[in-house]
């Protein structure tokens, strides 16, 4: 508390006094240091060492009568921390930070998704969903609608979707979005909302290549990935927030945090749901390797595919996932005939 108080010089200590009389605090000369730099025309406030405790001088006090009395005013106090100790703080400080995001929010995901109710996801993948189409409808540059509607096509999909997702056990119905998007992609949000870019329909050098990419998809749906890294995402953007002390601008870099957590899925994620996928197309009778080849097209196709050792890639490599799937894949069977197909390819075109 700050208090009016009266100091005097008594044999070697410096006895500060209330109003009333009543000893307040009693400090040694020897250990009395200057509380701040001295500044010109500043009020003096001294401290005692090794304490929070501040006197302050009034403005007209020169504090002559006692600063020459005190040996060690500029004097640092016994244990003071140094520059290395300070540094060490700060490698430590950065090395906790980096085990929250590394460790702590990828195992805290995981915990939470269990509490999540399908229902609740379903609700968080249809808003996601909606965003995304938003957002691809303003990236375009054309008038054409933006869902794929084509009623021959969709029911395909919708005709694996409903048995792929009954073999995984997923535990709300998937719902399959084609858009007229020039991008070879798929997304699978929470809830089991799956968007298929057309990109991905050209590409696809058979309809069984995308019945296996829709297996894969559906697996993660089965395995509540996207939820688990769509926690991580705000999670990671929270602590930014919160480290940086400002909302707008830790949610800006809350973005390239949740880049440095979880760049899609992990390799564990992808390798069990291609495990997943493959196992469900064994059920069905179809053959997985239509998949395997379109995952080692996709990285040749892909520039930068050759410049990340697949040790430090997030992803399996393509090579490797070739191979896995190629080796689980039991089938033989064809998902559909040439003229599903044609349907199926056509659907956006």
């Amino acid at each position: 508390m700050r208090h009016n108080a009266v100091a005097d010089i008594i044999d070697d200590a410096v006895v500060i006094v209330d109003a009333r009389g009543t000893e307040l605090a009693r400090w040694a000369l020897s250990d009395i240091r200057f509380a701040d730099p001295a500044r010109h025309g500043a009020p003096i406030r001294l401290r005692n060492a090794g304490s929070d405790a501040r006197l302050s001088l009034p403005g007209d006090d020169d504090g002559a009568w006692l600063l020459a009395r005190c040996p060690n005013l500029k004097k640092r106090d016994t244990g003071a921390v140094k520059w290395p100790t300070w540094v060490a703080a700060g490698i430590f400080a950065v090395a906790s930070i980096a085990g929250i995001f590394v460790y702590l929010l990828p195992a805290a995901s995981s915990a939470i998704v269990g509490l999540i109710p399908p229902s609740l996801e379903r609700r968080i993948g249809i808003e996601a969903r909606d965003q995304i189409l938003e957002v691809l409808g303003q990236v375009r540059k054309n008038d054409r609608p933006l869902v794929c509607t084509e009623p021959r096509g969709q029911a395909i999909l919708d005709k694996y979707a409903r048995e792929l997702s009954t073999l995984m056990g997923v535990p709300f119905p998937v719902n399959i979005t084609v858009v007229r998007f020039p991008v070879v992609n798929a997304l699978t949000l929470p809830g089991g909302e799956i968007v298929i870019l057309s990109g991905l329909l050209e590409k696809a050098e058979s309809g069984d290549a995308v019945i296996g990419v829709l297996a894969h998809e559906i697996a993660h749906a089965a395995r509540r990935d996207p939820l688990q890294v769509s926690i991580k995402q705000t999670g990671a953007a929270l602590m930014v927030s919160l480290i940086v002390g400002d909302v707008f601008g830790g949610a800006a870099l809350g973005g390239l945090a949740s880049g440095l957590v979880e760049s899609g899925y992990s390799r564990d994620a992808e390798a069990a749901a291609d495990f997943i996928a493959v196992t469900a197309l064994n059920q069905l009778g179809l053959t997985a390797r239509p998949l395997a080849d379109f995952v080692a097209a996709m990285e040749t196709d892909d520039p930068l595919s050759g410049m990340v050792p697949s040790f430090l890639s997030t992803h399996p490599s393509g090579k490797d996932r070739h191979r896995d799937i190629t080796a689980l894949s039991q089938g033989v069977g064809r998902a559909m005939t040439g003229y599903e197909w044609k349907a199926l390819r056509n659907m956006c075109r």
